[in-house]
């Protein structure tokens, strides 16, 4: 039960949503002590968390439920500090109500995020909050002193030991992604968007996912960089130290010391620096941005794209292991979201079995993606070419991939595979099911690709649950039987066993297949559901579009795939005067219209083929593009009808809601 309203006292009326360490130690029991700022009211969804806080705090009104706060008060801004993965979808929720909001960080987790947080309509920042420390501005201030910067070192390190079943651990939450990404802020905040980045971590951690140790060779057009960032270092240090053309300028905990060409100490500057004054400041600011007091924000969502795609491309540096250009903010002049323009969560199947997509088994990690859209400028003329997908752990998969089946003859999938990769495909979707495996695999090693740069998709079959991480429909079956249900089993079991292999670190994503908006609720509402599924694998063509499927999983960050794009030449849909018409309109294929359509809906796909010319000429689809006239129409095709039901399983899984 909420307490009574409070009478606003300070200059902006706050909610703080979140109510965990952050939320409470840093944000309410900082604030409180400032005079601008009257904290209205707190919400969190943990009953035993809000319940806690009324008995220390009974005059703020606290709240399970983020519309029933909205409905009892009148907030200026909201500070978002629930999960990350809860921000989004707060934060939409908040700007329906006209509430701009701060939330920590990080920016987004993905392309996708970060351009859907871009289209919210209300003002977003995020507390990057060194931005606001004296120590940090008077260093930008005096840095004009050293003339044209000719090198950067920085660094952040000390002795932290997260705990073992804390969120860092669980979610596989390494030291660049806690700590680093700070001090990379503060260095793109002084010295802008950087060309290049190159990435490595010591990987003793007990669980290889989470890096405790990274270098980060960092490269402008006329400066170079260093950041180190650890959490076994013995001693704590955050410096930066950069060199310039007429001397240099140190940062060292609190203290700025500059020195001449030579080597002469000229001045040495201390500071007291109180975390109070830092979030009243950020906090009076964003007020004042709100309020249309000022123009801009220092760490708004649009101000903070290069940080965001630098941090994109030093995590793909660490698992590339290769040196990763950072995308240039501007072509021809025009500036755009460099890399994303519609996206899509993507998740490993649960095809009643869940599924894990793979591509570097060499560093214990299996990778799903979030659509990502290359924005490219061509004469002048912008065209969207889809190239691969961001998955909501950042991980990215190829749009077009390359499905597989059940072998009819010794060596067909081999020989279909090796064709497939020969074409350019760097996906390539398996299932245990599909006792195909060994021939994918052999294919994959005898082809000459990088074993890195191929991303594999494989699914458990429903009656495996026990020893796998992954299910391919949301119905657990008899080894026996698979029209038999498994007694005491469900889908959220299977989940439990896969996110262990996610924090053992030898899984990077998990995902599902098969599943409708009524069976994603029930995992997602789970309370032991601590790892969102990155993809939805989904029986996806216009005949079988589920739009409301798609729709809720875009809201909830989960990628979707399309398997069986092609229909498998479902008369319903190659016979429709609409495909016909398109076929002639456009010059081609009836399978070339149907990839198309898929990518351009921001779902990765998968056709099936074992002809050498339509598996070269399916790929061929992602080098062209409908107009939207074009797209809208296929998609206007009323016909529905699915290549696998669900009639032969013994429960429902999929519903009138989900189309």
């Amino acid at each position: 039960m909420p307490s009574a309203k409070m009478t606003k006292t300070g200059d902006y009326n706050v909610a703080i949503i979140g109510m965990g360490s952050q939320g409470y130690n840093t944000w309410f029991k900082l604030l409180r002590k400032g005079s601008t700022i009257t904290i209205s009211a707190v919400c969190d969804s943990n009953i035993a968390v809000i319940d806690s806080f009324i008995s220390r705090h009974p005059d703020v009104p606290a709240y399970t439920d983020l519309a029933e706060l909205l409905k009892q008060h009148a907030i200026d801004f909201a500070v978002v500090c629930a999960p990350n993965k809860y921000h989004v979808s707060m934060i939409e929720q908040l700007a329906a109500a006209g509430v701009p909001c701060l939330k920590e960080k990080p920016v987004a987790d993905s392309l996708v995020e970060f351009h859907r947080l871009c289209r919210i309509p209300t003002k977003i920042g995020v507390t990057f909050q060194r931005r606001w420390q004296p120590r940090f501005v008077h260093f930008r201030n005096l840095l004009p002193m050293i003339g044209k910067p000719l090198s950067v070192r920085a660094t952040l390190s000390g002795a932290y030991d997260p705990p073992q079943n804390g969120w860092r651990v669980m979610h596989s939450i390494g030291t660049f992604d806690d700590l680093g990404v700070h001090m990379l802020d503060a260095i793109v905040w002084l010295f802008g968007r950087p060309s290049t980045v190159y990435s490595l971590r010591v990987d003793d951690a007990p669980l290889p996912a989470r890096d405790r140790e990274s270098h980060i060779a960092i490269t402008w057009t006329d400066l170079v960089g260093h950041l180190y960032v650890s959490e076994v270092a013995f001693q704590k240090e955050e410096s930066v130290i950069v060199r310039g053309e007429q001397g240099s300028l140190h940062l060292n905990g609190n203290k700025i010391t500059h020195f001449t060409v030579g080597g002469r100490e000229t001045f040495q500057i201390s500071f007291q620096t109180c975390k109070e004054d830092t979030l009243l400041a950020l906090c009076e600011e964003f007020g004042q941005f709100v309020m249309d007091e000022a123009t801009s924000f220092t760490a708004s969502i649009e101000q903070l794209e290069d940080s965001f795609v630098t941090v994109m491309a030093i995590r793909d540096s660490f698992f590339s292991k290769k040196l990763e250009i950072v995308p240039r903010a501007k072509q021809n002049g025009v500036a755009h979201h460099t890399l994303l323009l519609e996206a899509r969560d993507s998740a490993i199947d649960l095809h009643t079995s869940c599924n894990v997509e793979t591509r570097d088994v060499e560093n214990g990690r299996v990778e799903n993606g979030n659509s990502i859209n290359q924005l490219h400028h061509e004469n002048g003329i912008e065209s969207i070419k889809p190239i691969q997908f961001v998955l909501n752990t950042g991980d990215k998969i190829p749009a077009l991939g390359y499905g597989t089946r059940k072998p009819k003859q010794p060596d067909q999938v081999y020989v279909a595979v090796t064709r497939a990769l020969a074409a350019g495909y760097r996906h390539i979707d398996s299932a245990s099911r599909y006792n195909n495996e060994d021939q994918v695999g052999r294919a994959v090693r005898e082809s000459g690709v990088p074993r890195r740069e191929v991303w594999i998709t494989t699914k458990v079959d429903n009656s495996s649950h026990h020893r796998v991480a992954e299910s391919h429909w949301p119905v657990a079956t008899t080894p026996e039987d698979p029209k038999t249900a498994l007694p005491d089993w469900d889908f959220v079991m299977t989940w439990q066993d896969m996110q262990k292999e996610v924090q053992l670190g030898r899984v990077k994503n998990i995902g599902v297949s098969n599943f409708g908006i009524r069976n994603l609720k029930k995992l997602l509402s789970h309370p032991l559901c601590s790892i969102a599924p990155a993809v939805n694998q989904l029986e996806l063509h216009p005949c079988c579009p589920s739009s409301g499927l798609i729709e809720f999983c875009n809201q909830n960050g989960i990628h979707c795939t399309a398997y069986s794009p092609l229909a498998c030449g479902l008369p319903q849909l190659y016979e429709d005067q609409i495909m016909k018409e398109l076929c002639k309109r456009t010059g081609k294929t009836p399978q070339q219209l149907l990839i198309r359509w898929g990518l351009q809906r921001g779902t990765s796909v998968i056709p099936k083929s074992i002809t050498p010319e339509r598996i070269v000429t399916n790929f061929d689809a992602a080098k062209w593009e409908m107009t939207p006239e074009e797209h809208t129409l296929l998609s206007s095709i009323e016909k529905r009808c699915r290549v696998y039901p669900d009639d032969w399983l013994p429960a429902k899984v999929f519903w009138e809601e989900d189309d």
